[in-house]
């Protein structure tokens, strides 16, 4: 129990540390990501500076002092520049001044008309080169020459400054594949802790299971071994009736713990008949009711079913619903009280079996389809079993094409209904 208190400790501990360091880890990214951000706006706006100045140069203009760069939006820059001067010398000076400052990012440049604000001239510039021979005019009549502003925009502005940022990335990658493989194996071994415990409570299930109905025969027999002669027909058919009930009940047991484990492998064979669900039910109940009366319990059966023929296996089938019936009896701790309803549906006919037990927890009803679970009991020593009955159940019937459903309430009983296909 320290043991497992220790390994939680460990895990809370270290999921907490690397919760702490991947904080850290965006945290950092971020940071990273805003410098990486200024360094770009500060450097772009410093080309376009530079692009205007040397235009102004051009102009042989010396005094003018342009307005400061503008920029309208975290990726665009807006240059109030009211020159007349020709597109393509904007064109040389930007493509040119953007190289010797380092900016090899796409960009787009959009020439507006200073006077009515129209734009006149774009284009898109790959890698610092226009992607077409001529600039695209956008307005009926174009100009060689114009009174100008101009906006450059990056559009992959955020892409460009993240591609930046390989080692960061690399980091944060390995440290989220790192999370992912901790996670991983994590979820892993609570999944092999489970099924460790399970297969434990599984093997002292089975040895108890399977030493009561050895004990008893033995017992019966011993009995009527060394009384040959001096008892009467009544306390000898009751011993040969403990023999008999007991040993159903081992040849049940042992063959549900071979067909689990050929189920498992995939290797059963199913060998299919057309079977009477009604005249199957009434097998089940005769080899069953023994054991009930021995409880001074009840079975009654209700079998509706005007179209009971169905195509399947004879041995499957009867385990199945004699699991069941073992199941309606074991979790009914006052005396039994078993009704199997067999009734038509649409394509097909549908058995239920329910009791007055005690009932399964709606949040568990969802595992108890699962290998070597077992419902947990206020006195799980009264309640045996492998955890494997209806393991077996759902897979005969997911195998014959069929489905099982449970509805069940605390305290008030249980019913399960199986579904089968008329041939």
């Amino acid at each position: 129990m320290k043991r497992q208190r220790f390994v939680r400790v460990v895990i809370v501990v270290t999921l907490m540390a690397l919760s702490g360091l991947l904080v850290i880890q965006v945290y950092w990214f971020l940071k990273a990501y805003n410098i990486q951000e200024r360094q770009f706006d500060e450097t772009a706006i410093l080309a376009i500076r530079s692009v205007t100045n040397r235009m102004l140069r051009l102009e042989t203009d010396d005094t003018t002092r342009l307005a400061p760069v503008e920029q309208t939006s975290s990726n665009s820059f807006y240059v109030d520049f009211n020159r007349n001067i020709s597109y393509r010398v904007v064109d040389s000076v930007v493509t040119n001044t953007f190289r010797e400052h380092g900016i090899y990012y796409p960009f787009e440049l959009v020439v507006y008309d200073d006077v009515t604000n129209g734009v006149m001239f774009g284009n898109f510039y790959k890698d610092g080169v226009m992607s077409d021979a001529e600039p695209t005019c956008l307005t009926r009549i174009a100009p060689n020459r114009a009174t100008m502003d101009f906006v450059i925009t990056f559009p992959g502005k955020r892409v460009d400054i993240v591609g930046a940022m390989g080692i960061w990335i690399f980091s944060a990658f390995t440290f989220l594949l790192i999370l992912i493989v901790f996670g991983f194996v994590i979820v892993n071994l609570s999944r092999q802790k489970r099924l460790s415990e399970l297969k434990s409570d599984f093997m002292n299930n089975m040895t108890h299971e399977l030493q009561t109905p050895i004990t008893n025969i033995s017992i019966a027999s011993e009995v009527l071994q060394k009384a040959t002669g001096h008892l009467d027909h009544a306390r000898a058919v009751q011993y040969a009736n403990i023999i008999y009930v007991e040993n159903q009940r081992l040849r049940f047991q042992v063959e549900q713990v071979l067909q689990t484990a050929l189920l498992e492998r995939g290797e059963i064979d199913l060998k299919k008949q057309e079977i009477n669900i009604n005249t199957l039910v009434e097998e089940v109940i005769g080899t069953f009711r023994l054991r009930i009366q021995s409880r001074e319990g009840q079975i009654v059966s209700r079998l509706c079913a005007l179209r009971p023929t169905i195509f399947g296996d004879h041995f499957h089938l009867t385990n199945i619903l004699y699991s069941l019936l073992d199941n309606a009896d074991k979790y009914s701790t006052a005396t039994p009280e078993i009704t199997i309803t067999t009734s038509d549906e649409e394509k097909g006919v549908r058995v239920a079996i329910a009791d007055k037990g005690i009932g399964i927890n709606e949040d568990v009803q969802r595992f108890i389809f699962d290998r070597f679970y077992r419902v947990a009991t206020d006195n799980i020593n009264t309640v045996r079993g492998f955890g494997l009955g209806l393991t077996y159940v759902r897979e005969i019937v997911a195998a014959h094409r069929g489905r099982v459903s449970v509805s069940s309430h605390p305290g008030q009983g249980s019913c399960f209904e199986l579904f089968f296909q008329n041939r």
